[in-house]
């Protein structure tokens, strides 16, 4: 049976511990059939970043990505005090737990990232290609700045999608997703001011998985392949999906992401 620690926040079953972090304009709930599947031998925690699912709102004064890392740590400190963990991360939620990862390598049993957006590796890298890149999604992000709420959230999901796919969505949905988009404005912000570089992650030790949509952006594709170049222990994954597959194509993902995580327990 779960429990909660705070909003947001899911704990279940009993063993070693593995981290659930979502994309933007998501929750918890895209990793729930999995900590589900998981607790039967491990302790999941299923966490809702700040502004989304039933997580507190993120404060816009000054937000980074420390901000949270600095929460994540505290809840799983509270669960596992002295326990080395599992990490599951996508999209943002993947970025998160790179700079978890890369800040606190010691502390991980593995890493399971599909697609993380580490833009900001793009425009530290020495690559011409990676600079021009990470310039298109600081111009997007620019965009999504100054545009309402609704035309930001469309853009941003159509973006991921495929155009037209916001407007295919029940109501309910869009609603919700209008009203969390200025989340998004700070995850990139969040993103955008990370300062670690490719050659950093080299200090990740554990076994790490990175999975990447085979019809996904070309920006996740060249992010991907090369962060995945940059660690030490990685099993790389291509799969017949878009940048979404945690929440459109769970039966390709989490199946990939449960034989990972024990074949290293």
């Amino acid at each position: 049976m779960a429990n909660m620690i705070e909003q947001g926040v899911s704990v279940s079953g009993q063993g070693p511990v593995v981290v659930f972090l979502h994309s933007s304009l998501s929750s918890s709930k895209q990793w729930a059939n999995l900590a589900a599947q998981l607790s039967e031998h491990f302790t999941c925690i299923n966490i809702d970043l700040l502004g989304y699912g039933n997580a507190s709102a993120a404060c816009e004064k000054n937000y980074n990505f420390t901000i949270e890392t600095t929460r994540i740590n505290t809840i799983i400190s509270q669960v596992a005090p002295t326990e080395k963990f599992h990490l599951v991360g996508h999209s943002c939620g993947g970025a998160i737990a790179l700079k978890i990862a890369v800040e606190q390598p010691e502390k991980l049993l593995s890493l399971s990232l599909f697609e993380p957006v580490a833009f900001h590796l793009l425009a530290l890298s020495h690559n011409e290609n990676h600079n021009a890149l990470a310039r298109d999604v600081e111009n997007f992000a620019e965009k999504l700045a100054s545009v309402s709420q609704q035309q930001g959230a469309e853009a941003f999901i159509d973006f991921w999608n495929g155009e037209g796919f916001f407007a295919k969505l029940p109501h309910k949905i869009q609603t919700t997703m209008i009203e969390q988009f200025t989340k998004v404005k700070l995850d990139f912000i969040g993103i955008l001011q990370e300062r670690y570089s490719f050659e950093a992650l080299q200090v990740i030790q554990c076994p790490c998985l990175l999975m990447v949509g085979k019809y996904s952006k070309a920006v996740s594709h060249v992010l991907s392949q090369a962060i995945a170049q940059s660690l030490k222990h990685v099993e790389y994954k291509e799969i017949s999906s878009g940048h979404m597959a945690p929440i459109s194509h769970p039966n390709l993902v989490q199946p990939l992401i449960s034989s990972f995580i024990y074949h290293v327990k």
